[in-house]
């Protein structure tokens, strides 16, 4: 059985393979990188190199990547049918080069991707006619090339900053499993940002205010070509022509590192974060390893030494080293030797709760495969449906996290409020792709649901869902909190309602004007008002519950008991 590993970058793609039980990058158009670029000018898609000959803005679609899992669509075709071209001239054009029919594949995916952007994917192998053996993190697959499943034990992060996404994982390796604690991510962030701050300053300085599309691609071939040639140097120049007129460009050492100062920035936020949630501190690292073509300038390696002071892992090229995990990593898997890879969840699932609230059903960066299980009832007397919202985020609103899915569980038995039992199953396999199952407990009825790319996530990038999530924490903890008193009380005054006319008259008078002024309080939002008077209301009625229940049993009322005072 012959697999590969495909790396789908967003700005460029590499396949690898194993030869003679090592890694190789297979070269497509006489390089091992085939740029993420598909153009439509023709009745056939142009993938690659000659893609960005071709490139126009009718024609041309540019990162893809970024807004795979979205329901966009460009030149009338979704993300995961344009990346299923770039798949398919990937795959055509490594069955020629080695005369082999390739069976299956690992492809390698973003650690923070969600899991519509997951299902996007193996969508486009799918149509590319490519069958996947399993997505993996981008992270975990350096880690595997850069061979740090040989070592018996070890705690590691993978710095992976490439054209157009930037991924931070901490994982913990120990007797050949790779488990993955923690992972953060930015899905707009990556070298295309340095080469468009560099293509500004210089058409500013050439005079060049509305430039026209071929000055933009060749004046961006350009830029990255200075970028990756400053090296240790002050300064680099390069001289273009476009119809006889010449234009110079520089990059000079100080101007790099402004370009780079947000970058690094973010980086750092990025990262820091996921070393608190995996409850490591950056001296606790064995190493880290950096991934991804920008990891190659020295001004990146400077920037991660002197911030981690961990041994760094960079003697592969860092194109090919996310390939080259997955390649291994096929292998593995058909060969079963052993390999295990317990990769996390990148963002916290759950389900709207009655109010508007979030049950959290399976927590960002929880370890996978995993399935968890909740039980909800019904509110209302004789329901026969419940209605589910499959959330994604960290807010404590349902409104303040993305829906993944809607859907309804029909048949419940027409019972009083309460008494229905219904089990909702999150199921989340090795690929990171969820499914949801709903079913009643008496009568078996049943609903599934597997997420669609459909719910995808727009160009914000999760991040944006993080960072706003961390920023508003307490916050939300008092949202949350409101939450629960909202409910709590809604459902006790529903409860009251339905049994005052069972406690004596002078009782209910008060009991009355008590639950009118909570529904006040409650609607207003006067939550710290709410406490005291429900503690009242709960001191009446508590007087009497025991008497209603058994008098309930037995036919009597408690208007019927006197003696009793207010």
């Amino acid at each position: 059985m012959f697999t590969v590993g495909i790396d789908l970058g967003t700005t460029a793609s590499v396949v690898s393979y194993l030869k003679g039980g090592m890694p190789e990058a297979i070269q497509i158009d006489g390089g091992v990188t085939v740029p993420s670029v598909v153009n439509y000018s023709e009745d056939r898609p142009i993938v690659g190199n000659e893609a960005i000959y071709r490139a126009d803005s009718a024609s041309t679609i540019f990162s893809v990547k970024r807004r795979m899992g979205s329901s966009d669509k460009i030149f009338g075709r979704s993300p995961a049918e344009i990346s299923a071209n770039i798949l398919s001239y990937i795959k055509v054009s490594t069955e020629m080069k080695l005369g082999r029919k390739i069976d299956a594949a690992v492809i390698t995916v973003p650690a923070h991707f969600s899991d519509a952007q997951r299902t996007a994917t193996k969508q486009a192998a799918s149509i590319a006619g490519i069958k996947v053996l399993r997505l993996i993190n981008e992270p975990t697959a350096a880690a595997i090339a850069f061979g740090l499943d040989k070592r018996k034990k070890g705690v590691f992060a993978v710095y992976d900053l490439g054209g157009g996404t930037f991924d931070f994982s901490v994982l913990r390796l120990s007797d050949g499993i790779f488990q993955v604690l923690a992972t953060g991510g930015d899905n707009n962030l990556g070298g295309d940002d340095v080469d468009e701050k560099i293509l500004e300053d210089n058409f500013r300085k050439n005079d060049i205010l509305n430039p026209t599309l071929n000055e933009k691609m060749l004046g961006k071939r350009i830029a990255k070509f200075l970028k990756e040639n400053l090296g240790d140097r002050e300064s680099v120049k390069k001289d273009f022509a476009i119809q006889n007129r010449i234009y110079k460009f520089e990059l000079i050492r100080g101007n790099a590192k402004k370009y780079l100062k947000e970058i690094f920035a973010r980086t750092f936020l990025i990262s820091s974060q996921v070393l608190e949630d995996a409850e490591i501190s950056p001296e606790e690292l064995d190493g880290i390893v950096l991934v991804g073509g920008m990891t190659k300038l020295d001004l990146i390696k400077n920037f991660v030494a002197e911030n981690f002071r961990a041994k760094i892992f960079d003697d592969i090229s860092p194109e090919k080293a996310v390939s080259f995990g997955a390649a291994i990593h096929a292998n593995s898997i058909v060969k079963k030797d052993g390999m295990l890879l317990i990769d996390v969840v990148p963002l916290t699932l759950g389900i709207e709760t009655f109010g508007g609230g979030v049950d959290k059903v399976i927590h960002r960066n929880t370890p996978i495969p995993i399935t968890e299980r909740r039980e909800y009832t019904t509110y209302q007397d004789n329901q026969t449906g419940m209605k589910f919202r499959v959330l994604q985020g960290e807010r404590p609103l349902a409104n303040e996290c993305r829906t993944l899915a809607n859907f309804e569980l029909r048949g419940i038995p027409p019972l009083p409020a309460g008494l229905a039992r219904v089990i909702v199953e999150f199921s989340i396999d090795v690929n990171g792709l969820l499914n949801v199952k709903a079913h009643e407990k008496s009568t078996g009825v049943s609903q599934e649901v597997i997420v669609e790319a459909s719910a995808g996530l727009s160009d914000k990038d999760m991040m944006e869902i993080l960072e706003k999530a961390f920023r508003e924490k307490e916050s939300d903890q008092i949202k949350a909190n409101n939450i629960a008193i909202k409910i709590e009380t809604e459902r006790s005054i529903r409860f009251w309602n339905s049994i005052i006319k069972e406690i004596p008259e002078d009782f209910q008078k008060i009991a009355a004007e008590k639950i009118l002024k909570l529904e006040g309080v409650l609607s207003e939002g006067k939550f710290q008002e709410v406490i005291p008077i429900k503690n009242e209301l709960e001191n009446i009625f508590g007087r009497f519950l025991d008497e209603i229940i058994n008098n309930h049993l037995s036919g009597k009322k408690l208007q019927d008991i006197r003696g009793a005072q207010p």
